[in-house]
């Protein structure tokens, strides 16, 4: 074992990448509170993340590592040896992805195969999750798609080819070197660790700005400019999928208890991924509506015709307070794709809170 390892006591080890991100700041709470010793990554240009949060105590330690040089993490996990790996970091922005999709496939896939080359030589035991996205399922033309783990994969953007290469990796290395790999297909899942250029956090931001405000102010303040309002999604609130991530970490074990019987042998053949979702769809002019009644101030919409006319107003007034933007409809954005989680559900006892509400009202705070 190395001296890095031994650093950290009888305590278990984990690697969680993409620390400063929404699922890394939820999950390495969590296993703190589990008993972990842990060590988060940052883009270098995320160095003040450590100091703020600080609170986590002596439990994390921050590495500063960039996905574009990948040797870096192979280097952490040959001195770490971790018990468990968590991959939740590379460009996470699918309109980005078009604008650099080199970039999106360098740290989305190619640092995944770093990471994974990593663990087989110089960390075997290390049980290793992986991000998934339901991005990669994409949808048949102007078609409705509900998806649980046998659904094909038919991504559309270069953020999702990325993501479907490292999964089907990761399926791949399980497979041939019996390496504990499980990978989570996550639907969307939001909270205030949303970065500002994600929907849910650019809806928040606005409509907070504008609780209380005045008529006058109202009707000076620009309309909230979207995308897609008719596109359908299925949303839920981040800590409940960071609970899912660990219950999926912990399947055979959780598989268990909840199903009756011994744990299987703790092997690669034996794990399994999940798909994590509410199963609801909820349209973006819906959650955008919700959000702005959350805050007082409720709209009156116009949906007749074609979505990119759409709009809405202050309820009352003819103050505009919604409007279609062109420049944020994706080049191409399925009508609506939603989660069938039910092995989640009857093998890991997961269950998420459903609605907007619970992840709006904590982002409206």
């Amino acid at each position: 074992m190395s001296k890095m390892r031994e650093s950290e006591g009888t305590r278990p080890v984990a690697i969680v990448t993409g620390a400063a991100g929404q699922d890394g700041f939820f999950l390495i709470k969590r296993l703190v509170q589990d008993g972990f010793a842990v060590h988060g990554t940052v883009r270098r240009n995320h160095a003040a993340f450590a100091s703020e949060h600080s609170t986590w105590d002596q439990a994390v330690v921050i590495h500063e590592l960039d996905l574009e040089e990948p040797a870096g993490y192979a280097q952490l996990i040959a001195a770490l040896q971790p018990d468990e790996f968590y991959n939740l970091a590379g460009m996470s922005s699918v309109a980005t992805s078009f604008v650099d999709p080199a970039a999106a496939w360098r740290t989305n896939a190619d640092a995944v195969e770093t990471m994974l080359e990593a663990v087989r030589k110089d960390s075997p035991a290390t049980r290793f999750y992986q991000s998934s996205s339901s991005e990669m399922f994409g949808s048949a033309p102007g078609q409705e798609s509900i998806h649980d783990e046998e659904s094909p994969l038919r991504p559309q953007s270069p953020y999702a080819a990325a993501k479907a290469a490292a999964h089907f990796l990761c399926a791949a290395y399980r497979r041939a070197y019996d390496m504990r790999i499980a990978c989570g297909i996550l639907f969307n899942h939001e909270s205030s660790r949303r970065p500002a250029t994600f929907l849910t956090r650019k809806v928040a931001d606005h409509v907070r700005a504008l609780r209380g405000a005045s008529q006058a102010v109202l009707r000076k303040t620009p309309p909230l400019a979207m995308g897609n309002l008719a596109a359908r999604r299925d949303w839920g609130f981040a800590p409940d999928y960071v609970d899912g991530i660990r219950r999926i970490m912990g399947q055979i074990d959780v598989r268990a208890r909840l199903l009756g019987g011994p744990p299987g042998e703790d092997r690669g053949s034996n794990y399994r991924d999940y798909v994590l979702g509410t199963g609801e769809l909820h349209a973006v002019w819906e959650l955008v509506d919700r959000a702005f009644q959350l805050a007082g101030l409720p709209l009156e919409w116009d949906l007749a015709g074609d979505p990119s006319g759409w709009s809405a107003r202050f309820r009352g007034t003819s103050h505009l307070a919604v409007v279609v933007d062109p420049t944020f409809t994706r080049p191409v954005d399925p009508p609506a794709i939603t989660a069938d989680s039910s092995r989640a559900r009857t093998e890991l006892g997961w269950k998420p809170r459903t609605g907007l509400d619970p992840f709006l009202r904590e982002m409206l705070k």
